[in-house]
């Protein structure tokens, strides 16, 4: 039995894992911050909306964000993180 090449081959194996393992981190760690920047975004627009008397253009920035948060490629950054989990 060649245990060399088992080695080897379990090796290679193991440093496909990592280097996956490190890219979906790396994946991970964008996502979290995409996560924390639209979440510091709604929440300044919610506190402008909660005074008295918001004016036309917060309403409009209102729209705009939600349709781009909505519309935008880590819409689907939910099932991103269940497929994690």
């Amino acid at each position: 039995m060649n245990y060399n090449y088992k080695l080897q081959k379990e090796l290679n194996s193991e440093y496909q894992l990592l280097n996956r393992a490190c890219s979906r981190h790396q994946h991970f760690e964008k996502l979290i911050d995409s996560i924390q920047e639209r979440i510091i975004e709604l929440e300044t627009l919610h506190k402008k909306l909660e005074m008295d008397d918001p004016d036309f253009a917060v309403h409009a920035e209102a729209e705009r964000v939600l349709y781009r948060h909505n519309a935008s490629p880590e819409c689907s950054q939910d099932s991103a993180v269940k497929k994690a989990g």
